[in-house]
């Protein structure tokens, strides 16, 4: 009984980089009074871009990528410094929580590495827009 706790727990975690939540995320960027272009295009351009590398890079946990995108703009967007512990905590706690899930380490460090290479290339590409 202990162990499906814990594990309901880690899966909850872990949805947190699914495509339903990162919808919800980029859904309340466009509907709310002053829209936020910027943050909405770092989004979409990443969640492209991760979908193409993905197809080039298989077997990565795409979770865990997706995390890291909404963690890093999301940060960068509220700007302060709670927020910013309060996001990092929770993508490390996806980490941690897809170790406990017994993904591997090598499809976890490619999520992370495309996560982190598509933030780049959006960070890059949304103001161009």
């Amino acid at each position: 009984m202990q162990k499906n706790w814990k594990k309901e727990i880690a899966r909850d975690i872990v949805a947190l980089g699914g495509i339903p939540f990162y919808m919800v995320i980029i859904a309340r960027a466009t509907v709310i009074r002053s829209r936020y272009p910027l943050f909405i295009y770092q989004l979409l351009i990443a969640a492209f871009v991760l979908f193409i590398l993905s197809k080039i890079i298989r077997k990565s946990n795409l979770h865990i990528a997706r995390g890291l995108i909404l963690a890093v703009f999301s940060t960068v967007f509220y700007k302060d410094f709670i927020y910013t512990i309060f996001a990092s905590m929770l993508w490390i706690c996806m980490i941690f929580s897809l170790s406990y899930l017994k993904l591997k380490n090598k499809e976890i460090a490619k999520g992370i590495s495309l996560g982190a290479l598509s933030t780049l290339i959006s960070y890059y590409l949304s103001p161009l827009l």
